[in-house]
């Protein structure tokens, strides 16, 4: 029976995972900072260990030795620069900490989920072999996934075995905090505009069965994009309107104009110490148009590229569950 340690299990893509290596027999341990919260997602599936993801010492000799593997997906995906201090801890030196634990413990082999931001915005659509420019981006969640990456690349070279999975927007069922907000706000009318972007939407189960592919398959120190359909936002949002019978969404806003009222309203932030309505990094993420292709993962992980109106609908439909929508 494979065994496995995972960080981020609680969140929208990590709580797919732990759905797949239950399925698939796996022990598995978990890092959570609220064990009652984590109890009512999954009960007894899983091995309980407390700790903040930031403090590796303090919980690492909870971990026991020899593991098959470590997923890592737990990261700060705040989009506000006043936050890029506490990013930079979680999403660098956090990750960096975990891999010295991987070391120690003798893990068989480390699963890092990073992302396509890190790719930066390019006109022709990315693959692995694209250059990763998001060492020199603005936006603190890519700079800092960015060199996330490249301590787990460098401890490839040290030796580690490693393998790195760049997922595209993720959506589907356990999503309430990602892109299905823009759902949400869609259906109860607060929001603002459509976004002017455009990007490929993965499906969150099929994310996981990557993971757990990437360490079966995958090879070492190599990156494996995990897409989906590519769409604009109009699209996506058009597709949520079917799904809850709603209206077909209004013409995007423009991104000079999203961009402008972003930076007023960021500018204001400033002063007031306030997080703004829009950040500046939340337009950059609204307005790009970035399309990436996923043809090594289909091919050497069995990757499953899933429709947009089915990862919709699991969303839709976990939102209404959750009375959100």
């Amino acid at each position: 029976m494979p065994s496995a340690f995972v960080t981020g299990a609680t969140g929208f893509l990590g709580r797919h995972l732990i759905d797949v290596l239950t399925e698939q027999g796996w022990t598995i341990h978990i890092l959570v900072r609220d064990k009652k919260a984590a109890e009512k997602l999954f009960g007894d599936r899983v091995i309980y260990i407390s700790g903040n993801l930031t403090h590796p010492h303090d919980y690492a000799a909870k971990v026991p030795e020899g593991l098959d593997a470590l997923f890592h997906i737990a990261a700060d995906t705040s989009s506000w620069k006043a936050e890029a201090a506490r990013q930079h801890e979680v999403n660098v030196v956090a990750t960096a900490g975990l891999l010295q634990l991987a070391t120690d413990k003798s893990v068989k082999r480390f699963v890092h989920v990073s992302s396509t931001s890190i790719y930066g915005i390019h006109k022709e659509p990315v693959t692995e072999e694209t250059e990763k420019l998001g060492a020199d981006s603005w936006v603190s969640y890519v700079n800092t996934k960015t060199f996330a990456e490249r301590k787990v690349k460098e401890a490839t070279w040290r030796g580690m075995d490693a393998v790195i999975v760049n997922p595209t927007h993720i959506i589907g069922r356990y999503d309430s905090h990602n892109w299905a907000r823009l759902i949400i706000r869609h259906a109860d009318g607060s929001l603002p505009g459509v976004p002017p972007g455009a990007g490929n939407f993965a499906n969150g189960r099929a994310v996981a069965e990557a993971l757990v592919a990437a360490y079966e398959k995958g090879k070492c120190g190599e990156n494996y994009i995990l897409g989906g359909p590519y769409e604009t936002m109009h699209g996506f949002l058009a597709c949520a309107s079917r799904q809850l019978g709603l209206p077909e969404p209004k013409a995007p806003t423009s991104a000079f104009m999203l961009t402008l009222l972003a930076e007023i309203l960021g500018f204001w932030g400033n002063i007031t110490g306030k997080r703004p309505m829009v950040t500046p990094e939340e337009a950059y993420f609204a307005t790009e148009r970035v399309e990436a292709l996923s043809d090594k993962a289909v091919r050497e992980l069995g990757y499953r590229i899933v429709p947009l109106e089915q990862s919709v609908a699991e969303c839709v439909a976990y939102l209404k569950e959750q009375k959100l929508v």
